[in-house]
């Protein structure tokens, strides 16, 4: 029976029954019942469903606003510093102070200053007499080495011709003894008993050895004449650019001299050896032969020959005498032509200590003509003080200051998430912190960093117009991407891990009407800041992005949509 009919049924009158009645009532009661029980399932539903505020996509930029502290340097610092040991009257720089050029920074105590340079200037003037003094003991010293080198030459000459007469008295002592033995042997013979064609022959022999000997000799005893005639070829065989003979030096000479004594030298020793070997020979024969000679003419002819082998000997010894003299003589000549040793170092640290001496003097009176005044070379922030009124200064820096005409930079450390947004020749502002701020600053470079690859380091370069500088200043930039299709509020994005999604509304018709639910998509994230991001992902243009909700959500759940505070 449907619920029309049933409303409309009307019991018949005449069959009223109790059942009738009581079905009648039935249905009514629980028409009642089925009435309270939706509206409590509707209070219940009201209370448990999620309540959800949300917002549709738009489309537009995502701002970056960068922020990054850092240090102000100077391009160009100054370093100022003054003679060492001075006293400090007053010090009027003070590290941060902003100085001008000419500004005066130190006040050096003039009398003490004034001692100094007089003390300066004495041991400069030390210095050049030592100097001076030495150059002249050089000069003596130079020409007492040339005398003694001249005295030299002329001892070895001399002490050649000693040598040389000594060996022509000794050689003509021999010859005598050798003209005796000959003329008492050939005086007191057996007339042509014997066949003397071998003695004759052997006497030729030991003649014309003689002969040669002599030749040699002769030749060794005019040594000086040989070595002038050869010097003489030298220096005409070299001609100078207008054709004439060119002196040969006292050591060209003295190898000539030595080279001719050698040659002669040994042609003397070659001849003596080939005279005694035929004398030998003819001194046998002779033993031979004389056996019938009588006692006295043998004893008589072997004197005059020991004579003459005794003068012989002497001979002999008076060439190798002349030998060992001129080698002696040879090396007391080249020691005396010896170079003196060089000192190249010390001459050079005498010429490094009198500059220094002079640097000295030159700056101690530079500072004493301004009255030992130091000043400010340029204009400039001082960074560093290093010396105290009342001390003495040092040979160290005494005062740093930055150069202000060469300008300032900024420096700072970016992680590499800020760093993506910044190029070289970008614009940026930087607050310097006692309420001025500098706009329209470039970027100078960004790298990465040496250290850690994950940031990059940034300059900025800060022109020299820049005024009431500090140490430290913060960078500030605004920094817009792309243009984006899709871009939600930030809280509408979450997280699951490595991963982002967001929560859409959907509207769904169920058997109780049409619900609201949301469902969960996997979303891209192009770009973000600190207030919204781009993404990308399978959603519908027009399509509300949950934005907050007072309960966990998940895929699917209905929500309640209110709007937002």
């Amino acid at each position: 029976m449907k619920l029309k009919q049933l409303m409309d049924f009307e019991m018949d009158k005449n069959e009223k029954s109790s059942l009738q009645v009581k079905a009648v009532k039935a249905l009514a009661g629980f028409l009642i019942l089925m009435f309270l029980l939706t509206i409590l399932s509707r209070a219940a539903d009201s209370l448990t469903i999620a309540k959800v505020t949300a917002s549709a996509a738009t489309g537009g930029v995502i701002s970056h606003n960068i922020e990054v502290d850092g240090n102000i340097t100077p391009n160009k610092d100054i370093a100022i510093s003054t003679s060492a040991n001075i006293k400090i009257a007053s010090v009027e720089a003070t590290e941060g102070k902003t100085v001008k050029k000419g500004d005066l920074l130190i006040q050096l105590d003039t009398a003490d200053l004034k001692k100094k340079l007089l003390q300066a200037q004495k041991e400069l003037q030390v210095a050049k007499a030592t100097a001076s003094d030495k150059k002249a003991n050089e000069a003596i010293a130079a020409d007492m080495k040339t005398k003694s080198l001249q005295r030299s030459y002329e001892d070895y000459n001399q002490t050649v011709a000693d040598a040389n007469d000594s060996v022509s008295k000794a050689k003509s002592d021999m010859n005598e003894a050798w003209n005796a033995y000959n003329t008492y042997k050939n005086s007191n013979s057996n007339s042509g008993e014997t066949d003397t064609t071998v003695s004759d022959s052997l006497e030729k022999t030991v003649e014309e050895k003689q002969l040669a000997y002599d030749k040699a000799v002769t030749n060794l005893d005019g040594v000086e004449k040989v070595i002038e005639e050869e010097i003489k070829k030298a220096e005409e065989a070299s001609k100078d650019e207008s054709g004439n003979p060119i002196t040969l030096t006292q050591g060209e000479k003295q190898k000539i001299r030595e080279r001719v004594n050698a040659s002669l030298m040994q042609d003397a020793n070659t001849a003596k050896d080939a005279l005694t070997e035929a004398e030998n020979a003819l001194s046998a024969y002779n033993e031979q032969q004389n056996n019938s000679s009588s006692a006295s003419y043998d004893e008589q002819l072997k004197t005059l020959y020991d004579d003459y082998k005794a003068k012989e000997e002497a001979y002999n010894e008076a060439v190798k005498q002349r030998q060992s003299t001129i080698q002696s003589a040879n090396r007391m000549l080249e020691d005396a032509k010896a170079p003196e040793n060089v000192d190249t170092a010390t001459a050079l640290t005498e010429n490094d200590d009198l500059e220094e001496k002079q640097l000295a003097v030159d700056e101690l009176q530079k500072v004493m003509d301004v009255n030992g005044k130091i000043t400010a070379p340029s204009d400039g922030l001082i960074t560093k003080v290093n010396v105290t009124t009342g001390e003495t200064t040092t040979e160290d820096t005494a005062i740093r200051i930055s150069d202000q005409s060469a300008g300032y930079k900024f420096t700072a450390t970016l992680d590499k998430a800020s760093a993506k947004y910044l190029s070289k020749d970008d614009k940026v502002t930087l607050d310097l912190g006692n309420g001025t701020t500098v706009e329209g600053l470039t970027v100078q470079s960004i790298d990465v960093s040496a250290e850690d690859k994950n940031s990059y380091e940034l300059t900025v370069s800060i022109p020299a117009k820049v005024k009431k500088l500090g140490s430290i200043a913060t960078l500030k930039v605004e920094k817009a991407s792309k243009k984006y299709d899709t871009c939600v509020p930030l809280g509408a994005l979450h997280s699951d891990g490595d991963k982002y999604y967001v929560y859409v509304i959907n509207e769904k018709d169920t058997i109780l009407g049409t619900e609201t639910a949301v469902d969960k998509v996997q979303v891209d994230i192009l770009d973000k800041n600190n207030e919204q991001a781009a993404i990308e992902g399978s959603f519908s243009w027009g399509q509300q992005f949950v934005l907050t909700s007072n309960k966990t959500l998940r895929n699917g759940d209905r929500v309640r949509l209110v709007e937002g505070e």
